[in-house]
């Protein structure tokens, strides 16, 4: 091999989504991945230190490190992906929640491998590729909704989670679409199927938490505020430690704290929940679900530092806006550990326990009470 050449076969574990997936040959692209690889080869190896990286860029005014990529896909295939959702109304996926704009049905590309070539006339560059480019994968997912399991790209071996610089959580699974969906949904709003091919009930663990630390979460803080008849009604109808009662000394946004949601349709009181911030429109999940054959690994990175302590605008028309923070202090590692004690037998009421969805919580929270 050629000293200025680094060359990498990748499997792929999980589908892509892009805006070329229509089109033959569409796989993971040299104008997405070089951005990304440059951003953490200059954060990780060089250390955000312009004196060292500076002098490796092909131009002063963009840091762009100077080298080049050439992406092969090997048997690529581009297909639509048909699941069932919850109450067994067919999808065209259960995380993807965006449409081709044209009315057609979704399109995924999956190759049976890539090979990736990187050319450096630079030798600091090149061994900075050749040394780091596995962890640079390792955290790293591509497309549209990569942050939930898609664009999964490694090299073919076993996955080295010692490479995340977080604590890594994981689970089985040969359905990692559903499975994300359904622990995100039990971690952040609960799941509540009411309908349909399967009855099932669940109260978000991020409430539960809340009230573990006397906080009142910010569902019931904003019915509080604009649907305080409804809410009495409601409240009737269960018991003091329901999502619905519960009170505690402080009130937060909590549920933003997974990515900031600034405009809600709150269907049953047939209204919409915006909020606003001066400085904060945009606010990412800092979850990162990693999909490695049939295991799902996932991480929270320190991002949600930048949203804690802030005061939002909450706003429905026609309503005195509510001003509610976010808390001054929150780890997700300390909300998973919480999660790791959860039993789901006391947790969901018995009437569910014999339901699929129940077998499949009951699975993924046992996997990630075994993560070391």
């Amino acid at each position: 091999m050629s000293k200025f050449k680094v060359e990498f076969t990748l499997k792929q574990h999980t589908h892509i989504i892009h805006f070329q997936s229509g089109q033959a040959g569409a796989t993971l692209r040299a104008t997405e991945l070089k951005p990304k690889l440059d951003r953490y080869l200059i954060k990780y190896v060089f250390k955000n230190d312009e004196s060292q990286y500076k002098k490796y860029l092909v131009d002063k005014d963009r840091d762009a490190l100077n080298y080049q990529v050439k992406i092969e896909a090997i048997d690529n295939k581009i297909s639509t992906i048909e699941t069932l959702d919850y109450r067994g109304k067919e999808q065209s996926d259960p995380l993807f929640f965006g449409n081709m704009g044209d009315g057609e049905k979704k399109k995924f590309a999956l190759a049976k491998e890539l090979k990736i070539e990187f050319i450096s006339f630079i030798p600091e560059v090149t061994k900075a590729i050749k040394e780091n480019f596995e962890a640079f994968l390792a955290q790293t997912n591509f497309g549209t909704r990569q942050s939930k399991g898609f664009g999964s790209f490694y090299l073919d071996k076993s996955f080295d989670k010692s490479l995340i610089p977080y604590k890594v959580y994981s689970f089985s699974s040969n359905k990692f679409k559903s499975d994300i969906k359904l622990l995100y949904s039990f971690l952040r709003q609960g799941i509540n199927l009411p309908r349909g091919k399967e009855i099932f009930y669940a109260k978000p663990a991020i409430f539960t938490y809340a009230v573990s630390k006397n906080m009142t979460w910010d569902k019931k803080a904003i019915k509080q505020h604009f649907f305080a008849n409804e809410l009495r009604a409601d409240g009737q109808k269960y018991d003091n430690n329901s999502p619905v009662n519960f009170t505690g000394q402080n009130s937060y946004l909590l549920r933003d704290l997974f990515g900031l949601s600034s405009e809600q349709s709150w269907m049953s009181y047939r209204a919409t929940i915006k909020k606003e911030h001066n400085e904060i429109n945009r606010f990412k999940s800092p979850l990162t679900f990693k999909v490695i054959n049939n295991q799902v690994f996932f991480w929270a990175n320190e991002s949600v530092q930048k949203i804690l302590n802030k005061t939002f605008k909450i706003i429905s028309k026609g309503n005195k806006p509510l001003d509610l923070a976010t808390p001054k202090e929150f780890c997700f590692d300390d909300f998973f550990a919480y999660v790791k004690t959860i039993d789901l037998s006391k947790h969901i009421n018995q009437q569910f326990h014999n339901t699929n969805t129940f077998k499949d919580l009951t699975r993924i929270l046992n996997g990630i009470q075994e993560s070391k």
